[in-house]
């Protein structure tokens, strides 16, 4: 995801800031799935942004679906031995509805995009 934060902490602020390279000498560069042309543009902002949001929500309900798995296989074993499962049914809860709501937020953010796109001159 792009982070257009103008804060100081981006900024070069030492007496060398007036050198042409200031702005590249930065220790920290924002991370990009795309490089090229693409990049930053309103087509690769939303690959970017679909790829991290769906990769959260991927790694959300495997473990969500890892600790139900755990919880049905301990209904059948032995009492004495039950295995932990990933994370309990609360936390299991709140990764759903993370899951839920960033789906809700990319399918938003996707519609807002093809709706700009629609009403854009072409």
């Amino acid at each position: 995801m792009i982070d257009n934060d103008s804060s100081s902490a981006g900024t070069n602020n030492n007496a060398n800031a007036t050198s042409p390279h200031a702005a590249d000498s930065t220790i920290h560069h924002d991370f990009h799935w795309i490089d090229g042309e693409l990049q930053g543009s309103l087509y690769g902002n939303l690959l970017e942004t679909t790829l991290d949001v769906s990769a959260g929500i991927h790694a959300c309900l495997q473990i969500v679906y890892a600790s139900a798995l755990e919880r049905a296989a301990n209904d059948d074993a032995d009492p004495e031995t039950p295995a932990t499962p990933v994370v309990g049914i609360v936390q299991a809860d709140q990764l759903m509805r993370l899951a839920m709501a960033s789906a809700g937020l990319l399918r938003d953010e996707a519609r807002r995009q093809v709706d700009e796109l629609a009403e854009s001159p072409t």
